[in-house]
């Protein structure tokens, strides 16, 4: 089976492998569950929704200590790529505040597909605007070149 929606200001997409012609039960649930949790990350975590716990965070509605413990974890990624790039990493950028989107993104498609493993699935592929995760089988993903959006720079497998 193959979905695409629009989560995140981006299209996400979902092939899942092995499903039954007319994609099985178990494959539709377990995609269903992984659109789900997306549409909660982005609504949890954007800085451009004005209830989201980010939103809530950086106008100081939310103290540090009633933080969700996905937020913490968020916050403790930005400030280890802070340290780790030498702070060419920023969670706070100039003039807009608050903004872990960076690590947001590839960290929920990390917990969709733990959701897609947990439902028993095993092929799949999920992309969210480059954020790959790939499984149970080999699979080759082209990279986008930085400079030429019509052209691939590299394939990985």
């Amino acid at each position: 089976m193959h979905r695409v929606e629009h989560v995140m200001g981006l299209p996400v997409s979902l092939r899942i492998e092995g499903a039954g012609r007319g994609a099985d039960a178990d494959a539709v649930a377990a995609a269903d569950r992984v659109f789900a949790w997306l549409r909660e990350a982005d609504a949890r975590f954007s800085p451009f929704l004005p209830d989201s716990e980010v939103s809530r965070l950086d106008r100081g509605e939310v103290p540090a200590d009633g933080l969700s413990p996905d937020l913490v974890e968020i916050l403790e990624l930005c400030e280890r790529y802070r340290v780790e790039s030498g702070g060419a990493f920023q969670v706070r950028l100039p003039g807009r505040g608050l903004d872990p989107c960076a690590v947001v993104k590839g960290w929920a498609v990390q917990r969709g597909a733990e959701l897609l493993r947990a439902a028993g699935v095993s092929v799949f592929c999920l992309n969210a605007g480059g954020d790959v995760v790939v499984a149970g089988r080999p699979w080759r993903v082209g990279v986008r070149h930085p400079e030429r959006a019509d052209r691939v720079c590299a394939v990985v497998e």
